[in-house]
């Protein structure tokens, strides 16, 4: 009976944590908010990530950027262990609480979970094409 408890436990848990981080955005300064801005409107696709895409530091951003190199769409990429600050920013920018972090023609998508389920569903290349983003299996091919 005590197995049964636990997943309510968990849940709530979670729905504590994600009440914490709706109440995140307070934090993030003008500035900080501004910087993040530009960096969301300065490509098509970009990934705020732990390491880099030559050099992804973690499994998520890893599969991050295998989902769109598959899909052969190039993105900016910014490194959240070089910057705390950033880090815990775009945790509020976006109101969501973990990283990586993909944005769209300048709006969040999801992190790894997301990316990867939208990936399967083939829903991803129709995201690109309705951005006009050249992509592998879209309507809109890379250009050569």
């Amino acid at each position: 009976s005590m197995l049964r408890v636990l997943p309510r436990v968990a849940s709530l848990a979670g729905r504590s944590i994600l009440r914490h981080h709706s109440a995140a955005p307070a934090a993030l300064s003008d500035e900080l908010r501004k910087k993040i801005d530009g960096m969301v409107a300065a490509a098509p696709v970009v990934v705020f990530m732990k390491g880099t895409q030559k050099e992804p530091a973690c499994g998520f951003s890893k599969n991050v950027k295998l989902v769109l190199d598959f899909h052969d769409v190039s993105f900016n990429d910014h490194n959240v262990l070089v910057d705390a600050e950033l880090r815990e920013g775009i945790k509020a920018y976006s109101e969501w609480p973990t990283i990586p972090q993909v944005y769209v023609k300048g709006e969040f998508v999801g992190g790894c979970d997301i990316m990867i389920q939208m990936h399967k569903d083939g829903e991803l290349s129709d995201l690109f094409d309705k951005h006009e983003i050249p992509n592998k299996f879209g309507d809109c091919k890379k250009k050569e």
